[in-house]
């Protein structure tokens, strides 16, 4: 799969979706909603034999990005969380 499609783009488009999701709706925790990111991550991370590391790297990065350009306040708390979640486990990796 091209770096132009790879499957980290779909995690992005799921990240900012999901980051609608939480700023849009106050009674969603943070942990829950984030740990089932996560899970989708690890799905992938088990499904099949491509860097994983650049995997994931390459959703950290546009979810970093663009936790420093939300202006509302949940949104930017969610992607941050999900930066920070990804760089952890980009650590034990």
């Amino acid at each position: 799969m091209s770096a132009e499609f790879g499957p980290y783009v779909q995690m992005c488009t799921l990240a900012q979706q999901m980051a609608v999701q939480y700023q849009k709706d106050t009674n969603l925790a943070l942990a829950p909603f984030l740990k089932h990111f996560m899970d989708e991550v690890e799905v992938n991370v088990a499904a099949d034999s491509f860097n994983h590391l650049g995997f994931m790297q390459k959703i950290r990065e546009p979810v970093e990005l663009g936790a420093e350009k939300a202006s509302d306040a949940r949104r930017k708390e969610f992607l941050q969380a999900l930066a920070d979640a990804l760089h952890e486990r980009i650590q034990r990796h």
